[in-house]
């Protein structure tokens, strides 16, 4: 009885293991066709306007191929959202690297955690017009911003943005600088992951990580 019940025990911490590694991945788009939308996300959109048309590209030597939100309507109260349907977390670690190609009114590239539909979510975004990087909760279609922190973020340069959630704690690094440490109690239960972009921002993203705690 004694193996029989380490037995079970193993199978019970390999299954953890299982669920632990299904849980993280990097997305790089390289094995996506160009010009056509990648492989397991969906797409919504928060507020008003046009759809975002989200397409993989090629880019530098260095980036290969990348995922482009290409549409540049100029309502601005428009959040065009790419949701990875690979990972439903709580706690999680999210990093992506970015690049703001374009937009009049906004350059401003995010990660969405804890998502539940286009209007319930978490958010936090660099934008390169505003030189800031803000976190926000999105509580049925409204974003409401709970810190902001003045940085500088280039156009048509690659950066990276990182968010830790853990519980109702969130540190958000920029380009290897922490630049936000909040915390927030409006959504507890785990989610969906994904990409985010403001109204005309026309948005590069690579090296999408996630890892599940």
């Amino acid at each position: 009885m004694r193996h029989a019940k380490c037995f079970v025990v193993a199978a019970a911490a390999c299954a953890t293991v299982v669920v632990a590694v299904a849980q993280s991945s990097t997305v790089h788009f390289e094995e996506d066709d160009v010009g056509k939308p990648p492989k397991g996300f969906s797409f919504a959109l928060t507020g008003q306007g046009k759809p975002g048309v989200w397409i993989v590209k090629k880019d530098d030597q260095v980036h290969g191929n990348v995922l482009v939100q290409t549409d540049a309507d100029t309502t601005d109260y428009r959040f065009p959202v790419a949701v990875y349907d690979g990972v439903t977390a709580k706690d999680v670690d999210l990093s992506v690297q970015f690049k703001a190609i374009s937009g009049r009114g906004d350059q401003g590239a995010g990660i969405v955690w804890r998502y539940r539909d286009q209007n319930n979510y978490y958010i936090t975004r660099c934008n390169a017009l505003e030189d800031n990087c803000t976190i926000y909760h999105v509580v049925n279609g409204r974003r409401v911003a709970f810190l902001n922190q003045n940085v500088k973020v280039a156009s048509n340069v690659w950066h990276t943005l990182k968010v830790e959630a853990v519980g109702d704690h969130f540190v958000v690094t920029y380009d290897a600088k922490k630049v936000l440490d909040a915390k927030d109690g409006t959504f507890k239960d785990a989610g969906k992951v994904g990409l985010w972009t403001k109204a005309d921002s026309v948005i590069a993203f690579d090296d999408f990580s996630v890892a599940a705690r």
